[in-house]
């Protein structure tokens, strides 16, 4: 069945999107939206459940019937900056003015509403707070982490008020974006185009690993690591360029693809298929990128260069499967790159994926639905 599309306007810039988990095997039909400069910005919920694919490449339907439909929403205050799920009725938001809340999901009532907030976690001083930028969580542990404008990093825990963990000498400048990588272990990338490591265990305020972009110290403003081989990092930048680290061998990005024209605002494996990625950008674009034409086990590079280094999370050695992102083709460009929104012009703040779903949010105040995607090895 071929891609379509679906548009709904909704109002607001749009800054976050995050479906909601899928449970018991079924893909997920709720997703949230946040609002970032406006005069209120809001915490959103939708439902795709009625949507009906026309079978159109790239069809816009404007019908209402087929639109996504909002279910709840909430006041938030300050710009969404982040969104993070914790479960399929707990969402986590960062926001602009430095706080993190705590949002409940009452899908019997159909109501949202705030749960509990951790206020002033990100400021310069006493009277002046600066934005939340990224919030990272971890299925396997109570904790969660909180990053921003001021160089912090800030251990949260859900039934705490207070920080478990404050690092307040964590950078110097603005931590873009964080990820968990292994049980904690963290990676965060900042405004002078460094990707640090830190494991979150160790009372010393250094990170364990850091790796830099080499020549210019372009802005580094997101990642996302790879979904069973927690040693291959992707990076966007602000000069539109895609990095992939390899944490185990270089101190620099193994490959740099100029993909976008202007700001990565987002990147994501795709979960289920990590050959596949996806990106999005100020340029207006959602591209898919799909390296599964040149898997092979050849292209296992890191192996060859270091054949002795296991990759061991939780007894599970990943490291000798294949990944096409460590290639001397990935290098030489020759992955195939699919563009989604062609005729979308505004900057796309974020996307997420689920199942053949993608959902993105723009600066045009528009949300779209993308389904059927082709995510086939």
């Amino acid at each position: 069945m071929a891609t379509s599309a679906t548009v709904h306007y909704v109002g607001q810039k749009v800054s976050k999107v995050r479906w909601r988990p899928s449970t018991h095997l079924k893909r997920s039909t709720v997703f949230a939206s946040g609002g970032w400069d406006n005069n209120v910005n809001n915490l959103c919920l939708w439902s795709t459940e009625d949507l009906q694919s026309d079978g159109n490449a790239m069809s816009i339907d404007s019908n209402l019937a087929d639109e996504p439909q909002l279910i709840c929403a909430v006041e938030h205050e300050g710009s969404v900056t982040d969104i993070k799920y914790t479960d399929s009725e707990r969402i986590l938001t960062a926001s602009s003015n430095g706080n993190v809340t705590l949002h409940k999901h009452d899908s019997a009532r159909g109501s949202l509403s705030q749960f509990h907030s951790w206020h002033g976690i990100h400021h310069y001083n006493e009277t002046s707070s600066c934005s939340c930028t990224s919030l990272a969580t971890n299925t396997n542990l109570p904790d969660f982490v909180s990053v921003g404008e001021d160089g912090r990093i800030v251990v949260l825990r859900m039934d705490h008020q207070k920080p478990v963990r404050n690092i307040e000498s964590a950078d110097c400048t603005t931590i873009s974006a964080v990820t968990f990588v292994k049980s904690y272990e963290i990676a965060t990338v900042n405004f002078i185009g460094q990707l640090k490591v830190w494991d979150l265990r160790q009372k010393e305020v250094k990170p364990v690993r850091a790796m830099l972009l080499s020549g210019d110290r372009v802005p580094l403003l997101c990642i996302d690591k790879h979904p069973t081989q927690p040693h291959l990092i992707v990076t966007g930048g602000q000069d539109g360029v895609l990095g992939l680290w390899d944490m185990r061998q270089e101190r620099y990005p193994v490959t740099l693809l100029e993909a976008h024209s202007a700001e990565i605002w987002e990147v994501k494996f795709y979960t289920s298929n990590p050959d596949h990625l996806f990106t999005c950008s100020q340029d207006g674009a959602v591209w898919q990128w799909n390296g599964s034409s040149m898997k092979t086990p050849s292209l296992n590079i890191s192996r060859i260069l270091k054949p002795n280094a296991p990759d061991v999370e939780d007894g599970v050695d990943s490291s000798n499967t294949p990944t096409p992102w460590l290639s001397a083709d990935a290098s030489k460009h020759k992955i195939e790159t699919f563009s989604l929104l062609p005729y979308n012009r505004s900057a796309v703040n974020s996307l997420d994926v689920t199942g053949q779903n993608l959902v993105c949010g723009t600066d045009g105040e528009a949300v779209y639905v993308l389904e059927n995607l082709d995510l086939d090895a």
